[in-house]
């Protein structure tokens, strides 16, 4: 009887058999330095082209770059709700409270991006990984500081200083309106992210019926001919 041909070590593992798996696919120094140079625009072009073509990728790309309406972290709009300082001193009873999640613009079931940029910061976040503080931010505007020494220097020629206003080497002739800190300072309000992704979305309050409305309302439903239903012989 003939011998079982020995397996090489490297095939078993603990006592059990492992395919061989295929090489691993590398990408060339060339190739890496073309993606990390090529226009955006460009390169959104080809991994559109990619997913309509290879099954594969896009599932990868799917289920990295995009989540459930479900797991959005909410953010109540336009208000303080979200602000770290007021957070800290809630009591931890009410922290324990389970509210029910709030309605945004998306089902539960939508898919949306994953990574969506805040209107705050103009950073870029992750809607499903979304902390009080993460967003650091001014929630006034920089307003032209007159009397900053920076402004002495300025040469007529180069305009007026409030077109500096988005300059970092002029950032000392600015103060913001909501703080008086100077332009280069981070941010005085600590909050979650926001975009239009997350942001809480408040059901439109219709105002009361009137009388006048309610009497309208009957007029028009007495105006409405009845239709008689033929009778069965």
């Amino acid at each position: 009887m003939p011998r079982a041909k020995r397996q090489p070590l490297g095939a078993v593992k603990s006592g059990v058999r492992r395919a061989d798996s295929p090489p691993k696919p590398v990408v060339s120094a060339a190739l890496r330095t073309a993606i990390d140079t090529m226009d955006h625009m460009r390169l959104r072009l080809w991994v559109k082209h990619y997913c309509e073509t290879m099954q594969p990728l896009r599932e990868d790309l799917e289920k990295g770059l995009l989540v459930r309406g479900k797991d959005v972290i909410r953010y109540h709009a336009d208000s303080d709700s979200e602000d770290r300082e007021e957070d800290e001193e809630e009591s931890e009873e009410s922290e324990m409270e389970e509210s029910p999640i709030r309605p945004i613009s998306l089902g539960d079931e939508d898919l949306t991006p994953r990574y969506v940029k805040c209107v705050h910061c103009n950073g870029e976040f992750d809607v499903t990984k979304n902390d009080k503080g993460d967003c650091v931010w001014h929630p006034g505007a920089k307003d032209l500081d007159d009397e900053a020494s920076i402004w002495d220097d300025l040469e007529e020629h180069w305009g007026h200083p409030s077109d500096f206003a988005d300059e970092d080497e002029y950032s000392g002739g600015f103060k913001w309106s909501c703080c008086n800190e100077q332009g280069d300072h981070e941010g005085c309000k600590l909050t979650k992210h926001k975009s239009d992704t997350n942001a809480i979305v408040r059901k439109p309050i219709l105002p009361p019926a009137t009388k006048s409305s309610k009497k309208r309302k009957a007029e028009g439903d007495a105006d409405v001919p009845i239709r008689k239903r033929p009778s069965r012989r």
